[in-house]
């Protein structure tokens, strides 16, 4: 039997689009057939956000849509960037016979 922070994260990894508690608790009814208490979701939302690998993102206004964040990439560093430019930089000089 899986809790309801892990229920609620399956549907929120299931799709991007931002959704508000009663839309989670209605996916959660619908796909186990369970009706959770009247604050499970709200308490399934602290749980989730109390964990470091779990991102979660709300929109402002109510009612209150959430999302996973996605990770961004990583940051290149300046050093990283200026040797990058010359490799490419080299490969077009060596392409048009100029290196």
């Amino acid at each position: 039997m899986k809790t309801y922070p892990e229920l609620v994260l399956e549907e929120l990894q299931r799709d991007s689009t931002p959704r508000s508690s009663a839309q989670l608790e209605a996916l959660i009814v619908a796909r186990t057939g369970m009706t959770p208490h009247k604050t499970a979701i709200h308490s399934a939302i602290i749980a989730l956000r109390a964990r470091p690998e779990v991102h979660l993102v709300h929109t402002e206004t109510y009612p209150r849509k959430y999302s996973l964040a996605t990770p961004s990439g990583s940051v290149k560093t300046k050093a990283e960037i200026s040797a990058e430019f010359e490799r490419n930089l080299w490969a077009v000089r060596q392409g048009r016979g100029q290196a």
